[in-house]
């Protein structure tokens, strides 16, 4: 079975208009209903750096009272003490802290270097395991490097090294600045899987519209079976320097499963409501369900 993470958060944080909280929370409810497996709804970041993303303390304060389904909660954050910090929310189940196999990118995304980064990751594990949350450490720049630093499978296979010796089960790996090929993406996956049998990956895809499917294929051969998705394809993430590029769209994602025969958890009912709502998040539109 897929198993599919939904990313309003990704799909927000680069818009320049802000989102009215109310509508966002509407929409992560709606989402809920789904069934997704996992919902990344937002991050604690600088609220210079990431304005659309001030209002995740307000959007997890209203989960915690009021839960509506049973999808897993994700938050991203930018270092320890906002991880601290996300502890207190009862709703939050996965702490997320986004790690570049490349240098520059790192220092680029969040400001601070590698061995910064590793302090950061050993104080985030120690809070979810006192605070009964996971860690989730994603590798970003897994598929290539547009920044001139080296890039090899041998350097992403260390990195992962450190992550299992961290006690992870669980790795996404990411394609933030869409440096990936069809080839690449098989390449990668097929190599990782057979180094490591006993780990689960997942996909987190920005690509071109014209060449997203055959990125998807190419890791559900190579044994991929986890995939991050947003509705409508927006987003992207601008810390790249680079033009934004879209996410995989959720729907082109569940038609592919289906033309394949592949099963998942999603109610497609529930998520014909879910895009009605995302017109008012991502459109501006009045629409009330």
């Amino acid at each position: 079975m897929l198993k599919i993470t939904e990313s309003p958060r990704d799909a927000m944080q680069a818009m320049k208009g802000l989102i009215a909280t109310t509508e966002k929370i509407k929409y992560i409810e709606a989402l809920q209903k789904c069934k997704f497996d996992v919902i990344d709804v937002g991050s604690f970041v600088s609220p210079k750096a990431v304005p659309q993303m001030a209002d995740t303390r307000d959007i997890l304060k209203s989960l915690d009272n009021n839960s509506v389904g049973n999808s897993k909660i994700s938050v991203l954050v930018a270092n320890s003490r906002y991880a601290k910090e996300l502890a207190y929310y009862d709703c939050v189940d996965y702490i997320n802290y986004p790690l570049s196999i490349s240098e520059k990118f790192q220092i680029k995304n969040l400001n601070v270097n590698h061995a910064r980064s590793m302090q950061d990751i050993d104080e985030i594990m120690n809070i979810s395991v006192k605070s009964g949350k996971q860690a989730l450490i994603s590798l970003s720049a897994a598929f290539g490097n547009p920044y001139n630093d080296e890039w090899s499978i041998e350097i992403l296979i260390k990195w992962i090294n450190y992550l299992k010796g961290l006690g992870l089960k669980y790795i996404p790996l990411a394609d933030t600045s869409a440096s990936s090929t069809s080839h690449n993406v098989s390449y990668v996956f097929s190599s990782i899987i057979e180094e490591f049998p006993d780990l689960e990956f997942n996909f987190h895809l920005h690509s071109k519209s014209d060449t997203v499917l055959e990125k998807v294929e190419s890791a559900f051969m190579a044994g991929c079976r986890s995939f991050d998705t947003v509705y409508g394809n927006v987003g992207g993430c601008p810390m790249t320097g680079h033009e934004l590029v879209a996410n995989l769209d959720t729907i082109a994602f569940l038609d592919w499963a289906d033309e394949r025969g592949e099963t998942y958890n999603i109610d497609r009912n529930a998520l014909n409501i879910a895009v009605l709502l995302s017109k008012n998040v991502f459109y501006g539109d009045k629409i009330s369900i």
